[in-house]
């Protein structure tokens, strides 16, 4: 020590510890008067475990200790002396290591070399496996039978689309990337996808599964299922999706609903004949008592007015059933709906001494529907409500949200169903009222199962039945 300042020597010996215990294998070497490369220092962890210390390898040619290397390598040790940085990889065995070549320049020459080797094996194999699991994924997307895409949150175009969802659309993967989510919709769905970008830009991050009809750049209409989320692409909030071309399964879905319809038609032909042929049996007597008692017929105009009816209802309900649904799903608030059908009910409320009572929770949600599809079926369940109750009473309807529905109900205070009677509710011609004909509820059951809705009911006799139908959540 000097005044207090450590000396060269104990700076020396620091940096001789510091040097032996890094991990590395730090080397310097240089040429000797033979103008052969020899050690001049070797240190470190590495060092160690190979035997290649100083005191073990100082003044050795390069050559002799390096004998495994390539001639590259070796190559590389000269270039280094010329005054080059170099650095290289090597593998003994499965081990790899990097290696870095340094130039010590005084007066404008190469005086010495230094070296640091650093073992890599660990980062090799980490970088082997991700590139992997990279072509792995790439494979995956590139070639999957769904479409993907990325797109940021607040912003119009896309910035990655797969192969498939390019030939999904009929556009060039670049074309794509010109294009937004709104321009591959058919106009009318269009407020769907618009609605569904600004939940994202609000921050809601709920995955959203939904059908549409895509627009191919030809023109034609494709039926598609996308499932979407939040995720986060280059730092940035942004939406990853898959969409899976359904229109096949949509014809097989089709296909199936026509089979079951046909099933259901011929179920019916049976009931249809016999609710039939009473009428027109009661009908065909009187008319021959008006044959035989002019006088007396009169009286009878108002019997087969009654029965004509019934053979008309009976037939409109099973037309509403038989006949093509070619419609298209909207987005509408039931509310309102609601609102409509309970006016046109009000009328036949009041004959009955009923009150109807509304419940709704602020602000439901929407729904993907066909309005008067709904309509029919809230005004037949309302109907059916307010006629079970004979001696009046209030009917109450009812509008709240559970998760991703929306429940409707309908609850009177009527005289209720018997449990035996509840598995039978839908089916043709099973009714619970005098003049009903069962097929109102079953068209409305129809018409809900198309929706991607329930029917369900609960019943306690002498206390009243709540219908509830559950509809997703637009």
């Amino acid at each position: 020590m000097y005044g207090g300042k450590p000396s060269i020597d104990w700076y020396k010996d620091e940096l001789r510890r510091t040097v032996e215990n890094l991990h590395n294998h730090i080397f310097k070497y240089k040429r000797d008067e033979d103008g052969q490369f020899v050690f001049t220092l070797s240190e470190g962890k590495l060092a160690r475990e190979f035997g290649l210390t100083t005191d073990r390898i100082s003044g050795k040619r390069l050559q002799e200790v390096l004998q495994l290397c390539s001639e590259d390598i070796m190559t590389m040790y000269e270039k280094a002396y010329e005054g080059h940085v170099l650095e290289y990889e090597s593998a003994m065995g499965e081990r790899i290591f990097t290696t870095t070549l340094s130039p010590i320049v005084e007066q404008g020459r190469v005086v010495e070399v230094v070296g640091s080797s650093t073992e890599i094996t660990e980062r090799k194999r980490m970088e082997r496996e991700l590139q992997e699991a990279e072509e792995l994924y790439r494979s995956l997307v590139e070639d999957t039978l769904v479409g993907v895409y990325i797109a940021y949150v607040n912003e119009h175009s896309f910035v990655y689309v797969n192969p498939r969802m390019a030939e999904m659309f009929g556009y060039t993967q670049e074309d794509m990337m010109r294009l937004g989510a709104v321009d591959l919709v058919v106009p009318e769905e269009r407020e769907i996808v618009l609605k569904n970008q600004s939940r994202r830009c609000k921050g809601d991050r709920s995955p959203i599964r939904h059908q549409f009809h895509g627009l191919r750049s030809d023109g034609s209409i494709v039926h598609l299922e996308v499932l979407q989320k939040t995720t986060s692409y280059k730092g940035k909030p942004a939406v990853i999706g898959i969409l899976q071309d359904i229109t096949e399964r949509k014809r097989a879905e089709e296909m199936v609903r026509k089979s079951e319809l046909l099933s259901v038609i011929g179920q019916l032909a049976a009931g249809v004949a016999h609710e039939i042929r009473n009428p027109l049996t009661s009908l065909k007597g009187f008319l021959q008592l008006m044959y035989s008692q002019q006088q007396e017929k009169q009286q009878y105009f108002h019997i087969m007015v009654s029965e004509l009816n019934r053979i008309e209802k009976i037939i409109s309900e099973f037309l509403v059933l038989a006949k093509p649904q070619d419609i298209a799903f909207k987005e509408r608030d039931v509310v309102p709906m609601l609102e409509h059908i309970i006016v046109l009910a009000e009328t036949h409320a009041v004959m009955h001494n009923v009150r109807i009572v509304t419940r709704y929770e602020p602000d439901p949600p929407s729904v993907m529907c066909e309005e008067n599809q709904l309509k029919q079926v809230f005004l037949n369940l309302l109907k059916n409500a307010i006629e079970a109750m004979p001696n009046g009473g209030e009917v109450h309807v009812g509008v709240r949200r559970e998760g991703d529905t929306v429940v409707i109900s309908f609850r009177d205070q009527g005289c209720g169903i018997p449990e035996d009677r509840l598995a039978r509710l839908g089916e043709p011609f099973y009714t619970t009222k005098e003049n009903g004909t069962g097929l109102g509820l079953m068209v409305s059951y129809r018409i809900i199962h198309n929706h991607g809705g329930t029917i369900s009911v609960t019943s306690r006799e002498q206390q009243g039945s709540t219908f509830e139908v559950r509809l997703p959540v637009g």
